[in-house]
């Protein structure tokens, strides 16, 4: 019942996940045809990421009042739902983007949800591999979806492309009400919801020094999230945008491979995970370094693949390590605690490393990889403290 369970989970995550980057194709589409302005197109992200943050506060309360399962098809049965608006009335740009905002925040509920789950459906030796299948997974919908949505916008249009993934959420419904999970939740008062994470991560020293590493490289991680690798393309390299694409993609590819070699190794002590957390911060930051300071194309190519492999390895032994930190009916408000730091550093971090590229590219980079060096000394300097617990 386990192995249906967590199959049952992996497919209606990764159909809810394809989903929701199809229905956003669709929706730039229908945008730009109405008004070409990158202004405009820009407010989507804004919006995902403004309302995911938002949402990740609500979390707490909801676990204190509701099994996991039922937030999580509650989540997807709201975002299907508001879907559905689309097809009922025509939208102006402000009642989209207020859909948008919904989907995003309902969204919000299922990351810190599902990722608590999936301890209570694997044994904790399977742990890593199933959160490397779940990254895998999540990582190949990301490089293909775009690709797949624009050529289902020429062969359909916006609004098939609309069902399509109106179809997906629904059937995502269907799996995550098969699940069978016996969890429950840890009852707090409604005022303390909120600072429990909060509390559990002070409490652990594993969590703190690991929500520190996290801090500091999500403040690097806008340098190749943001539109900075497409001016290094043009200014340092000297290329077209074709070269944007493929360093973006390099750099995505590195990040299945490195889920497809913790698929492939077997990890179960939590000291040689926590060692390889560290090693590949240092490797990371020092790849980054490198790509910023030796500017050529095809060893930009293989920098940013080897960066998407090592960060790809440390964030997914970093997450298991948290998973297999606090009692599992807390570990969603851990969760929670942890996903709106990592969406307030990545906001400050698109902001500030932008800045900084506005006045020198190289020096962004230089500056990013800096950070994830600087992250993977704390955790080489404090592994006996994290370790401690």
């Amino acid at each position: 019942m386990k192995n249906r369970s967590v199959i049952f989970l992996w497919f209606g995550q990764s159909q809810a996940n394809l989903a929701d980057v199809l229905y956003i194709v669709a929706l730039i589409s229908i945008l730009y045809a109405q008004n070409s302005s990158p202004v405009l197109l820009s407010c989507i992200p804004f919006t995902i990421t403004t309302a995911k943050f938002l949402s990740s506060f609500t979390v707490p309360f909801l676990i204190d009042r509701y099994r996991a399962k039922r937030i999580l098809v509650v989540s997807q049965l709201l975002k299907t739902s508001v879907l559905s608006m689309f097809f009922l009335w025509h939208m102006s740009l402000i009642s989209m983007l207020c859909c948008v905002a919904l989907i995003a925040f309902f969204d919000g509920w299922a990351a810190p949800v599902q990722s608590s789950m999936l301890p209570h459906l694997v044994d904790k030796e399977k742990l890593l591999k199933w959160n490397s299948m779940f990254n895998v997974t999540d990582q190949t919908i990301q490089i293909a979806a775009y690709p797949l949505g624009s050529f289902l916008i020429i062969s359909w249009d916006a609004t098939g492309l609309l069902w399509l993934s109106f179809s997906l959420f629904s059937l995502s419904i269907v799996f995550m009400q098969s699940i069978r999970i016996n969890a429950h939740s840890s009852k707090t008062k409604q005022k303390q919801g909120l600072k429990e994470g909060w509390k559990l991560i002070w409490h652990y020293p594993r969590l703190r020094v690991l929500l520190v590493m996290e801090v500091l490289e999500g403040m690097a991680a806008g340098v190749w999230a943001s539109a900075i690798v497409y001016v290094f393309v043009k200014e340092i390299l000297n290329k077209n945008e074709a070269w944007w694409g493929y360093i973006n993609s390099s750099f995505f590819v590195g990040t299945v491979l490195g889920g497809f070699v913790l698929l492939k190794i077997s990890v179960e002590q939590e000291k040689s995970l926590y060692h390889i957390v560290t090693l590949g911060s240092l490797l990371s930051g020092f790849f980054t370094l490198l790509f910023g300071v030796m500017p050529a194309p095809f060893l930009s190519l293989l920098l940013s693949f080897a960066i998407g492999i090592a960060l790809q390895i440390s964030a997914t032994c970093s997450y298991t390590l948290t998973q297999t930190a606090v009692p599992l009916e807390k570990l969603s408000k851990v969760l929670s605690a942890t996903l709106s730091v990592s969406y307030v550093t990545f906001g400050l971090s698109v902001l500030l490393l932008g800045a900084v590229a506005s006045l020198n590219v190289t020096a962004a980079f230089l500056t990013a990889g800096g950070l994830i060096v600087i992250s993977g000394c704390v955790g080489l300097f404090l592994r006996n403290y994290a370790l401690a617990n």
